[in-house]
């Protein structure tokens, strides 16, 4: 590609100067005369193309029978106040989480608050798992 034996050599007779012929007005003004027509041309035409698509459209479209009725679907059920909602919430998880109650008055279950919950398990420790213990072998094998 850059073969210095492929260059042309310069020949300090050959003068150096620029393009002696210019592109002609004439033919320019012709070439911005031409464009302009032509986008004078097609922007119309491309309009009523899409008008007549669009018709062939709405003729295509079945009417609907006044039988149906409105088919918009309802608006969105948002929150009115959202952030009286969410403060009623914490009040609610807060009285919760401090309380005592029934949970199961049948099977006698009730809910304590945390504090007293924390106090418990430190007194008493956490209760063994009663689920199927392991053999001491199936441990040794376990990865």
């Amino acid at each position: 590609m850059n073969d210095p034996a492929n260059q042309p050599s310069f020949d300090p007779q050959t003068p150096v100067g620029h393009e002696l012929s210019d592109a002609s007005p004439l033919s320019v003004g012709w070439f911005a005369l031409g464009l302009t027509l032509m986008i004078a041309l097609v922007l119309p035409l491309l309009s009523w193309v899409f008008w007549r698509f669009e018709a062939a459209a709405r003729r295509a479209d079945t009417l609907q029978s006044a039988v149906v009725g409105d088919q918009t679907p309802p608006p969105p059920l948002l929150q009115e106040h959202s952030t009286a909602d969410l403060a009623q919430l914490r009040r609610e998880e807060q009285r919760r989480l401090s309380s005592y109650g029934w949970i199961d008055p049948q099977q006698r279950i009730v809910h304590i608050p945390i504090e007293r919950a924390i106090e418990i398990l430190a007194e008493r420790g956490l209760p063994e798992p009663t689920g199927p213990s392991e053999s001491p072998a199936n441990k040794e094998n376990a990865p």
